[in-house]
This record gives structure tokens, C-alpha cells and sequence, in this order.
């Protein structure tokens, strides 16, 4: 059996994921699909609007037959280590051929060109890097001078497009990890990441969720397939604001020296967290006030949900130690059976399962796991 992995957040599903899902078939001659999903916290520093076992679900009505879950150290991280937890997840399988994701430029050799240089540093870059860090502009936009020094401005157009940042990611997690999985970038179409108008049938997740949270079900349900209505109808969503009260008092109360050893923290920016947490009402205001050139919104927001959370820089750079079920269909009962011959890390999908294995670590993490699902049930607006 030919399998095809994607890593997603169908935080909703919609349309354009479908789609993805498959382009994937298509052009890989896949026999089956494996989604290593977001679970209650995703990438943007926010709480999935669905539940995961909801969001599952849709995903194997859509075309996925397996729907793994990736942990929240990682799908709440930077695009470097949501790529990582993944494609160490999906490499600990030992049964996929290809990797597919959404990319502006569906080029992999500019892609691969790219990543293979984000992951040996040469010295020349390391050069071009510091200088334009020095200016005082973001790290993306530093990174994207520099690369754009060493390979040309095609790179630097490339590298600056939001889907493309993460599918160099994955290609870069590939080449460190000695890979053998095919990457294969796919077209996106539609509406651009991020938008707020949509491309005829197909609108990016961001208006879908302005759509729902603004009340306004029927619109958003245009852009998703007519499965998903049954799914998600009358369910409630989710949002971070609802915990914003949480979310200051947490900030407010730990101590400096901690919210240092935070992921992604660094040049005093405990100190500027600490004093925005003290002065705002909210949590828009809090992420205004940390805000600077060189954290942008998204990454303030990553910082602040993995304060809350508690989670350290040492979380992320840690491997995945085992691999959760979310749920699957018949094919996908089939791909865990040839799994669990291959696979490096134990596969489990309760908790029963995770107290067989024995292990002291697997079951921290796990239960840890658990607290944060539990805190996600208090995002229920």
C-alpha cells in the first residue's frame, strides 16, 4: 500500500482541504491518506474553534483514513518545530512515501534549495542573517534578505509567502532528519492564507471562522463540504478569549525567571510580557503592548498561549515519544496494523493503552495531554 502523509489543522475543514486532500491522490497514486492533525491548540497561538475528535471526524469523511494527533508542544510552536513534531511523527511510522502540503510555489527543488540551506547555516548566510537581524526588522523578513543574498530574490519571494514558509519547513525537517519521504508541495488555490474575502467557492479558514463566530453558520458552511454541516451543526465553538482573564492572572502571578525558559522568549522579552500583563484589561491589548518589529502578532501569540500552557523552550526540542489515534476508517485500521510493525514509538489511542506501556515519561507527557484538553473545554463560547 502506497501512503501519503498531510499535516493539517482543518481548523475547520473546508473546501480547499478537500481539494488538497485529493490533489494529494492524484499526483502521488496514493492508496491512502494519513492527517497528522492539530488537537485543541494550533499554530496561530489559539484554540481550535472545533474539538478534535470533531475535526477528525470531517477529516475522514473528506478523504483520510488515519487522523493522528499532534502533540500541543509542538502544533502551538513556530513553523520550525510544528514541522518537526510532525515529520518526526510521521518518519517514526517507517511507512509513508510522501509528504504533501499546500504551497504557494508547488516547486520542490526551489523549495528543497531553500530548506537545505536554512539547515546546514553556511557561514555566508550565518553573515547575512546577523546583519539585516541588526536593523531592526523581524526575523522573518531578516531571514528572507539573507537567503535572498545567498540564492536571489526568486528565494526571497518565495520564502516570504505564508504557506511556503512552512512547506520549506517540512522539506527542512526531511533533509535533517535523513528522510527517505518524498515531499510534494501542492498548488493552493483559492483564497490566499489568511484572508478575509473569499475566491468563489473556496475561502481561507480565516473567514470561516469569522463567519462562525460571528454568527453566521450558514455563510461559512458555503466554503465547506455539505458533510461537514451534520458534523458541526449546533456544536459549540471555541475561542482563547474566554480564557483571557485566566490567561493575565497566569501571566501576572509567574515568576520572570520562568517565563524566560518560555519557547521562543529571548532579549528581555520576559520583562515586556510581564510589565503588558500587569497594565492590560485584555488580551488584545496584552499582545499590542508586547508587539514590536521583530515579534510579530502570530509569534506573540505563540508565546503567550505556551506561557499559559507552561510550555518551555527544552518542551519543543524534544522528540515525540509516541504517536495518539484520533480516529480512522477501515483503510486506516489496516495502516496502523503495518504501523505497529514499523513504527519507532509506541501507538496508542487511550489511556489504558499508555499505562501498559509502562513508561514514566510517555505517561507525564500524555496525562499533560490531558490537562490541556481539559483547559480547551473551558474555551467553550
Amino acid at each position: 500500500m502506497k501512503i501519503a502523509a498531510i499535516v493539517c489543522e482543518y481548523n475547520p475543514f473546508h473546501k480547499g482541504h478537500q481539494f488538497h486532500i485529493e490533489e494529494t491522490l492524484r499526483q502521488s497514486g496514493a492508496d491512502a491518506i494519513i492527517a497528522i492533525m492539530s488537537g485543541n491548540y494550533v499554530q496561530r497561538g489559539d484554540v481550535a474553534i472545533y474539538p478534535k475528535h470533531l475535526r477528525a471526524k470531517a477529516a475522514l469523511l473528506g478523504g483520510a483514513d488515519l487522523v493522528l494527533e499532534l502533540p500541543s508542544v509542538y502544533s502551538t510552536g513556530s513553523a520550525e518545530f510544528f514541522a518537526k513534531g510532525a515529520v518526526e511523527t510521521l518518519s517514526s511510522l517507517g511507512i509513508a512515501d510522501t509528504l504533501s502540503f499546500g504551497a504557494e510555489t508547488p516547486d520542490s527543488k526551489i523549495l528543497t534549495q531553500i530548506a537545505t540551506l536554512l539547515a546546514t547555516e553556511p557561514l555566508e548566510f550565518a553573515q547575512a542573517l546577523k546583519k539585516h537581524s541588526s536593523q531592526g526588522i523581524s526575523f522573518p523578513s531578516a531571514r528572507a534578505k539573507a537567503i535572498g543574498e545567498i540564492l536571489g530574490s526568486n528565494a526571497e519571494k518565495v520564502i516570504s509567502e505564508p504557506n511556503n514558509i512552512l512547506a520549506i519547513e517540512y522539506c527542512k525537517a526531511l533533509f535533517k532528519s535523513g528522510s527517505e519521504i518524498t515531499p510534494l508541495p501542492i498548488q493552493r488555490t483559492g483564497a490566499n492564507h489568511d484572508s478575509i474575502i473569499s475566491d468563489g467557492s473556496i475561502a481561507s479558514a480565516t473567514l470561516i471562522r469569522d463567519l462562525l463566530v460571528s454568527g453566521h453558520a450558514q455563510d461559512a458552511h458555503i466554503y465547506m463540504p455539505y458533510f461537514t454541516k451534520d458534523i458541526f451543526a449546533d456544536k459549540p465553538i471555541h475561542s482563547i478569549k474566554a480564557l483571557e482573564k485566566s490567561i493575565l492572572c497566569e501571566l501576572v502571578k509567574i515568576p520572570t525567571e520562568k517565563l524566560k525558559k518560555i519557547s521562543d522568549v529571548s532579549e528581555g522579552l520576559e520583562n515586556r510580557i510581564k510589565d503588558a500583563a500587569i497594565s492590560s484589561s485584555n488580551l488584545d491589548e496584552l499582545i499590542e503592548s508586547v508587539k514590536t518589529k521583530r515579534y510579530t502578532h502570530s509569534r506573540v501569540r505563540r508565546i503567550i498561549l505556551s506561557a499559559f500552557l507552561g510550555i518551555t523552550d527544552s518542551d519543543r526540542k524534544a522528540s515525540p515519544r509516541y504517536i495518539k489515534i484520533l480516529d480512522h476508517n477501515e483503510t486506516g485500521q489496516k495502516i496502523i496494523a503495518a504501523a505497529k510493525k514499523a513504527s519507532t514509538l509506541p501507538i496508542v489511542r487511550n489511556t489504558s493503552q499508555v499505562n501498559k506501556l509502562n513508561d514514566p515519561q510517555i505517561k507525564s507527557l500524555w496525562e499533560r495531554e490531558r490537562i490541556f484538553d481539559k483547559i480547551y473545554e473551558m474555551t467553550e463560547i
